[in-house]
Formats: C-alpha cells, sequence, structure tokens
C-alpha cells in the first residue's frame, strides 16, 4: 500500500476523517483510505493562531485604553485592519509586529535606562576597535538578557506541566481512571467502557460529585498593574507567533512542529477546538506515532521557495491558495468541461502579456505614486507612546477601561481547563485512524 503525506486545512483533513470513518469496516487498508497521512499546514496555522490571539488582546470597543492594540491601531490609522482575522490576516498581522518591534525597541532602551529613542546607546569602552564578530556577541548578549527576562523570567508552563503530570489533579480525575480501555470507579471495583456511565454511577450510587473549581481572583487584586500585565502578555502571544512566521521564512520544519504545542494551550483557551485537535495530532505524528522516516518526511515537507534565495520560503498551502485563486480569476465564467481546458491553456500566455505589458504598450515612464506608510516611522512612534505610559514598569492600581481585555501576565494562565480530557480525547494511537476516542 502506498503512503501519501497531504496537506490540508482542518476543513479538508475532517471530510478524509469521514470518509476513512465510512470505510473503516473495508477488508483491505487500501479499501479503509489508509494510504494518507493528513497535516495540518503553515499558513492556516498562522492564520488562526493569529486569530486566537486577536480574541484574547483586540477589542474594539470604544476606550482610551494607551498602550491596548485596538488604541493603536487607531493611533497609526490602519484602516485595513477591520473585521474578522482571516479576512485581513496580512493587515492584522502587519500591525501586531509593528507593535512588538516597538516593544522590543522599548525594552532595549529600559535595559540602558533611556526614555527617548533618540538617546545615544551607551556601548562599551573601545567599542570601535572591537571586531564585527565582538560587537555582534554583545549585541547578541544584550538580547539575550531582554528575552530572558520579558519572556522567560516567570516560568509560563509550570501551571501546566504540573497538571499534565498529576494524576491526582481534579483535571485527571476521570482519565486517570482509564485502564484498558475501560474507566474503573473510584470506589468499588465497577468499570465501565465510557465515562459518561461511570459519572452517571459515581453520581447515583456513591453520591460523589465533582467539586467545581474556584474563578481565578487574582486578576481582581486592588494593586494590580492591568496595563503591564496586559503588554506583558501581548509582548508574549506575539513572539510565539513571530516564531512560527520567522520558522516557515527559514524553511525549519523542527521548529514548526515544536511551535504546535505552544499554540494547542492558546486554542483551548479560545475554543479553537479544530486547530485544537489539529495541534494534537501534529504533535502526536511527530512523537511516537509515525515510523521515523515519515517523520522526518512530515517535518521536512512543509515548505517552497519560489523566489529564490536564504529565508523566502512560504507554506504549501499558502502557494496552493495563491495557484487557486489566479486559476479561479481566470477561469471565472467558464463552467463547462471543454471551455475551462481552452482557458487553462490561454493561462501561461495571460501570465507572460501581464508581465510584459509596459513593453507591449510601449509604455516607458510611471503612470503614478502609491505612498506606503514608512514601517519605520509606525514603529518610532509606538516606541514613543509606550516609553510616555511606561508600559514596561509595574505601577500598581494602574486599570484598564476595556474590563475585557484584562488578562494576566502569563498567556498561558488558565488554559488548562478540560486540556488533559480533550488531548487524551483526540490523541492518535495509529497515524492513518484519527478519529476521537468515542468513549470519553
Amino acid at each position: 500500500m502506498s503512503v501519501t503525506t497531504q496537506w490540508c486545512d482542518r476543513l479538508t483533513d475532517e471530510r478524509i476523517q469521514l470518509a476513512q470513518k465510512a470505510m473503516s469496516n473495508a477488508d483491505s487498508g487500501l479499501e479503509r483510505l489508509e494510504g494518507f497521512i493528513l497535516k495540518i499546514e503553515d499558513f492556516h496555522r498562522l492564520m488562526n493562531f493569529l486569530e486566537a490571539i486577536h480574541r484574547t488582546t483586540y477589542n474594539t470597543e470604544p476606550s482610551r485604553d494607551r498602550g491596548t492594540i485596538y488604541y493603536y491601531r487607531n493611533f497609526l490609522n490602519a484602516r485595513n485592519v477591520k473585521g474578522e482575522v482571516k479576512n485581513s490576516y496580512r493587515a492584522y498581522k502587519h500591525l501586531y509586529y509593528t507593535v512588538f518591534d516597538a516593544m522590543c525597541c522599548v525594552l532595549f532602551l529600559n535595559n540602558f535606562g533611556l526614555d527617548n529613542a533618540e538617546s545615544e546607546i551607551p556601548l562599551p569602552k573601545d567599542f570601535d576597535g572591537w571586531t564585527n564578530e565582538c560587537k555582534i556577541n554583545w549585541i547578541n548578549s544584550v538580547c539575550r538578557n531582554l528575552v530572558n527576562k520579558a519572556f522567560f523570567e516567570d516560568d509560563m508552563f509550570m501551571e501546566l506541566r504540573e497538571i499534565l503530570t498529576n494524576p491526582d489533579h481534579e483535571e485527571n480525575y476521570w482519565i486517570s481512571s482509564l485502564e484498558n480501555d475501560r474507566f474503573k470507579c473510584h470506589f468499588c471495583n465497577s468499570s465501565y467502557s465510557y465515562v459518561d456511565s461511570l459519572k452517571a454511577h459515581e453520581k447515583n450510587e456513591h453520591a460523589f460529585q465533582p467539586s467545581k473549581q474556584n474563578s481565578d481572583k487574582t486578576l481582581k487584586k486592588e494593586a494590580s498593574d492591568e496595563l503591564h500585565d496586559y503588554v506583558l502578555s501581548l509582548f508574549r502571544l506575539t513572539a510565539l507567533h513571530k516564531n512560527l512566521d520567522s520558522a516557515v521564512d527559514m524553511g525549519d520544519g523542527y521548529r514548526v512542529v515544536r511551535s504546535a504545542k505552544y499554540e494547542t494551550p492558546i486554542y483551548n483557551k479560545t475554543h479553537k477546538i479544530k486547530y485544537f485537535i489539529g495541534s494534537v495530532h501534529l504533535t502526536a505524528m511527530v512523537s511516537g506515532t509515525l515510523p521515523v522516516h515519515q517523520t522526518k518526511r512530515l517535518i521536512a515537507n512543509r515548505f517552497i521557495n519560489i523566489s529564490g534565495g536564504k529565508n523566502s520560503n512560504i507554506s504549501l498551502d499558502e502557494y496552493v491558495e495563491i495557484l487557486n485563486r489566479d486559476t479561479k480569476n481566470t477561469c471565472s465564467g467558464f463552467q463547462t468541461k471543454e471551455s475551462i481546458i481552452k482557458h487553462s491553456k490561454e493561462f501561461p500566455h495571460l501570465i507572460n502579456a501581464v508581465k510584459h505589458v509596459d513593453d507591449i504598450c510601449n509604455i516607458r515612464g510611471r503612470k503614478g505614486y502609491h505612498t506606503l506608510p514608512s514601517y519605520r516611522d509606525d514603529v518610532k512612534r509606538v516606541v514613543a507612546d509606550l516609553l510616555s505610559v511606561d508600559a514596561f514598569t509595574d505601577h500598581q492600581d494602574r486599570k484598564l477601561v476595556c474590563r475585557k481585555l484584562v488578562q494576566a501576565n502569563n498567556p498561558f494562565k488558565d488554559c488548562y481547563k478540560g486540556l488533559s480530557e480533550m488531548i487524551v480525547r483526540h490523541r492518535p494511537v495509529l497515524p492513518f485512524r484519527r478519529f476521537r476516542n468515542k468513549h470519553l
């Protein structure tokens, strides 16, 4: 039986899984459609991860909360940032990256005690005489200290690790009783195939009711700095998105796959269930579900470079989306088989004509100018505003007007609710049969 690695978005993935489920009783692996290794591609992941970040950090309620992403959308007059993220992905990404780069500049200035972007950086003595390698090492050491302080100062994943590895935690109460595909009662020797049956048994026979989790009260402390917590959370989430984005540009498949582990809790927190399942599948596939040679294929076969040079890769699904867009624009209105074939043959000639339209029309001069906003100037404006509000310094009792944006500075806080059960439910056991555990 041949094995094919096939890219897809979640909708395609669902359709193929349903087709496999419908044929699950067939006699052979070929008839059961077990020749596909599906993988969620990275352009759709980037878009949905930014959408998850958007749900926790972006709110259009009228407010004067300086330092928030919606404030800077209006501050920079980014009118193309509107509607849903999936319909304006590049505009939203441009805005988030502008604010993120400004935050990096502010952290760099704060490291040297400077309060102005035009201030002179205090360089080490005899810096001009250093070799280029020494200068780069010095800059890298400063940046490493900033990253450790702003991103790794607190162990953001400690809460998740303790819960996922602790079978006695209340989040793991039901799945910890799973043995040999049956759920054992915590009070007697009864066992059940379905977890709902176990819940009903313990409730009726043993009068057991699971304790309700108390809502987190830490965000309501009177002395908390809500703006500082929001800015740190925004910085950390955008850094994770940019890490995935830069890994795609560099064609770093191992870093792309590792990123799924950090996306999973955020998807769980923001209720993006489909891409939560996709992240669980991808992580499980490269963690022992697939053989070694197929694992390497799954990791490496994710990118294409159509422009040449380093760091110019794009995801396979983005490339297919580009081809789909051009093909639909070319064949729009031609619905019959003959007309589609006829016009598809004209497609290469149309592309060649579009590329050389100026030469064909004997146009030599510019027809007009289109001025884009200066990214550098936008970053400098945001830097000046962040410095003026002293966003990265903890001030007690500083509050946000928009209460929906109030959050902990750790974006992974409170991501654990239902996480263990969802991972066990959707973790694949075989590479070709990735259906959820219907008993859980």
